[in-house]
């Protein structure tokens, strides 16, 4: 298929450009067919070959969990959603999983038990994706990373700990409707919303950001864990905090220059791993031995580089 097409002047107030003879014939368009054009945010035209109903018909998934562990059948509810299924049937044995396939569906944004038997558990998807858009979720995501780290450095606290690790069920939530909004967005570009930009580069850059936030979620969750058995060691705990502190005004930085697509403070912060990183390594050799430091440090090194990847995605 040609990559480039004349535009050609019709009439006085008009242009045409010619459609190349694949895409008429894959679509099976004949002269005096319809198009449907929509325009992105970034001024670029959508062609559609139909019209784009707004009476959408529900797509409907069945999910045995015959013969599956608990962890299959979960993963097969996940990606159903993933998939953007408005109807989602488990069937089988249900009463087997009752528990653990509504905390599943619990999970997922937007997804709620409408019918419920002893052999079958019927959700249904709520939520317009026409409505969500890239940054908000993104906006989202941060802000409760941001909190998480902010309260981890509060290492007294007996029950924190759980407290951040259901804040890290609440971005994986989050994650999950990311992933389905760009696969919406790529698949319905006609019915997406205008405020999420259709081209690649943006929409992988989305992808990778999004997922690197949920990293250094997950390794505040980690880290946590292990934080308040060894609330006694009053030096080590001391030097972990101020690592932390430093990497929570890494990560807060990070994120303003990727809100003002800030290329030269991106660079300016790549520096950080290198210190950051050599600093936990430091720590690692002074306190190797003591349970559960050497953990903590590589979860820290983990975030380091969650991090380090955000700001790369500016500049790459």
């Amino acid at each position: 298929m040609e990559n480039y097409r004349k535009l050609i002047k019709f009439g006085t107030s008009s242009y045409v450009v010619s459609l190349p003879n694949e895409w008429i014939k894959k679509n099976n368009l004949k002269k005096g067919d319809s198009l449907f054009i929509n325009e992105s945010l970034n001024s670029e035209l959508i062609f559609t070959p139909k019209p784009i109903s707004e009476d959408v018909q529900n797509r409907e998934l069945v999910i045995s969990v015959d013969g599956k562990d608990i962890s299959r059948v979960k993963r097969e509810i996940v990606s159903a959603y993933i998939n953007n299924y408005d109807i989602i049937k488990i069937q089988g044995n249900v009463s087997k999983y009752g528990r653990e396939i509504r905390d599943a569906i619990k999970n997922l944004m937007a997804l709620e038990i409408i019918d419920e038997r002893s052999n079958e558990i019927i959700a249904k998807d709520y939520l317009d994706l026409k409505d969500v858009t890239f940054d908000e979720i993104i906006r989202k995501i941060d802000t409760i990373t941001k909190s998480m780290m902010g309260d981890a450095k509060t290492f007294g606290n007996e029950k924190l700990h759980e407290n951040i690790a259901e804040r890290d069920e609440q971005i994986n939530r989050l994650v999950y409707l990311i992933i389905r909004t760009l696969r919406f967005t790529l698949d319905n570009p006609g019915r997406a919303n205008k405020k999420n930009i259709l081209r690649m580069t943006p929409i992988l850059n989305v992808w990778d950001v999004s997922l690197n936030i949920e990293k250094v979620a997950d390794d505040i969750k980690r880290s946590a864990r292990h934080f308040y058995k060894i609330r006694s060691k009053t030096k080590v705990l001391q030097s972990l905090i101020e690592i932390l502190a430093d990497m929570e005004k890494f990560y807060w930085e990070t994120m303003k220059a990727y809100y003002n697509c800030d290329v030269e403070k991106a660079f300016s912060l790549s520096s950080q791993k290198r210190k950051l990183s050599e600093r936990c390594n430091q720590l690692h050799e002074k306190h190797w031995g003591e349970k559960y430091v050497p953990t903590i440090l590589e979860n820290f090194k983990n975030m380091i580089s969650s991090i380090h990847n955000i700001g790369r995605r500016i500049y790459s």
